[in-house]
């Protein structure tokens, strides 16, 4: 009777373990979000409303997380049941899949993964996004409603100071900088007023806008399913007189082709502000937050009456999360995932625990808490939004919300241009060895491309017949034709 009693007692003690399911997830985060994913709040408050426990193996280095991950592809390591934060290229996905490594998430979303489900049916373009050529999904992603742009920022009190509107053409664009060098905006009684900052030839391609162009970092774009180089359209020669005719007048940053964001960054708030523009994603990138709503975003200028604008990075982040063969009990690790896909797990996720970490004020307005906002580790001891991109959907009702309304006034910005905004090259999927093929090509090509337009817009190379005919004759010779044809193929098969 006693060692029934123990028994019974011994069963009753172990129970709630038992109920708890246990799992292992690999994946990267790098050791400067200073987050250790064993100690890190938000997956324990993950498991506490789920119930679903993880042990972790995180990486810290990426070539590490690079290796591990090709170790479990050749078979020489034990998987885990997901990866997490996975940064898995579309090679990565492929290969994993055919290999038996991850399985394809398709077949389950429907009936696990509601949220996600309606998101994909709302937005057909997300699900194409994630959706591999063989009708297969490999791994989930982060959807983000207002994602990364870069944007053309004009100092706004300087134009008002000046009397100047918002530029619509490149020609007026071209005046409101010739007064920002000349006008003395920032009142200090000198010309040092850098009319337009930007970094290589990266950012000034996003200026091909004024004349119709837009193009991925291949410097491709798609136009009635056919594959189109944009630096030999017609409109790329006047794009780059009009560049010089910028760079030669001072209007360009004469710094743009050998700086970088850490030389030029700006930390105090009390130096003279000498920027009139810049090509970024968000001002802050270099100047001060305190600066920031100084800018605003400069809408897509029009040429031959239309605008178009080129979607930087777009609203989905493919390959943050997938789940291996090893996985005994797929519906359940869905259900938990699909948590990511909710408001309430987003905010946990970037902003902690109302009343613990942030609290809304009367005005619907919220602010950290002086604990959170005091602890310098506070987002890697608690949240999960730094660092490796992960399964989520973004969104942007919360941080409009945050006490300062730079946040507010910056997102709308963005989100207005992002609206115009439109993606030059469809979404597309390449394999390990599609992937292996083009890339020396896109080596050659695109070093070419951006050689080109720093001494063209320099005046290192006159823009003349004869400079864009060699200009072509390397691009030939670099491999242009198979290139094109390349990706015409890639174009084409997505279209079957």
């Amino acid at each position: 009777m006693l060692k029934r009693v123990l028994c019974l007692i011994a069963a009753l003690v172990v129970l709630p373990c038992a109920a708890l399911a246990e799992y292992t997830m690999a994946g990267y985060d790098s050791s400067d979000t200073y987050r250790s994913w064993s100690d890190n709040k938000f997956f324990a408050r993950m498991e506490g409303k789920t119930g679903v426990h993880f042990t972790y193996r995180q990486y810290t280095d990426a070539a590490d997380w690079t290796k591990a991950k090709a170790e479990m592809q050749a078979g020489q390591s034990d998987l885990p049941d997901v990866l997490f934060k996975a940064q898995l290229s579309d090679a990565e996905c492929i290969g994993l899949l055919e290999r038996g490594v991850i399985i394809d998430l398709k077949p389950y979303l429907s009936e696990y993964c509601p949220n996600l489900s309606a998101l994909l049916q709302a937005h057909p373009e997300y699900e194409q996004a994630i959706t591999l050529p063989d009708g297969r999904i490999a791994a989930l992603p982060a959807i983000n409603e207002t994602p990364a742009q870069n944007c053309v920022w004009l100092n706004q009190s300087w134009m008002t100071a000046l009397g100047l509107q918002m530029p619509t053409t490149a020609e007026e664009l071209t005046e409101v900088l010739r007064a920002f060098k000349a006008g003395d905006p920032n009142r200090n009684g000198k010309q040092d007023e850098i009319p337009l900052a930007f970094l290589g030839a990266f950012d000034l391609k996003f200026l091909g806008h004024a004349f119709g162009l837009i193009a991925n970092d291949y410097n491709l774009r798609a136009v009635d399913n056919q594959a189109q180089f944009v630096p030999l359209d017609p409109a790329f020669r006047p794009f780059m007189e009009w560049l010089h005719q910028l760079f030669s007048e001072g209007l360009l940053d004469p710094q743009g082709f050998i700086t970088a964001d850490n030389l030029r960054q700006v930390t105090k708030d009390s130096d003279t502000n000498v920027y009139g523009g810049a090509i970024t994603t968000l001002p802050t990138v270099f100047l001060p937050a305190s600066w920031a709503t100084q800018y605003s975003v400069m809408p897509p200028l029009a040429y031959n009456g239309q605008a178009v604008y080129r979607s930087f990075l777009g609203p989905v982040q493919r390959g943050t999360f997938a789940v291996t063969s090893a996985c005994q009990n797929i519906a359940e690790i869905l259900g938990w995932v699909d948590q990511f896909y909710t408001e309430e797990v987003y905010i946990m996720a970037s902003a902690g625990l109302e009343n613990v970490d942030y609290v809304v004020d009367g005005d619907n307005t919220w602010r950290l808490t002086t604990s959170a906002s005091s602890n310098t580790y506070f987002s890697g001891d608690t949240l999960l939004s730094s660092g490796t991109s992960y399964p989520c959907y973004a969104t942007d009702t919360f941080q409009r919300r945050y006490h300062d309304q730079t946040v507010a006034t910056l997102s709308d910005q963005i989100q207005s241009l992002n609206a115009l905004a439109q993606r030059p090259f469809p979404y597309y999927t390449l394999t390990e060895a599609q992937a292996a093929q083009i890339a020396p090509l896109q080596s050659r090509i695109g070093r070419l491309v951006d050689l080109a337009i720093g001494n063209w817009v320099t005046g290192e190379t006159e823009i003349s017949d004869a400079s864009f005919a060699d200009f072509e004759a390397g691009l030939k010779e670099a491999g242009l034709e198979e290139f094109m044809a390349f990706w015409q193929a890639v174009l084409d098969g997505r279209n079957q």
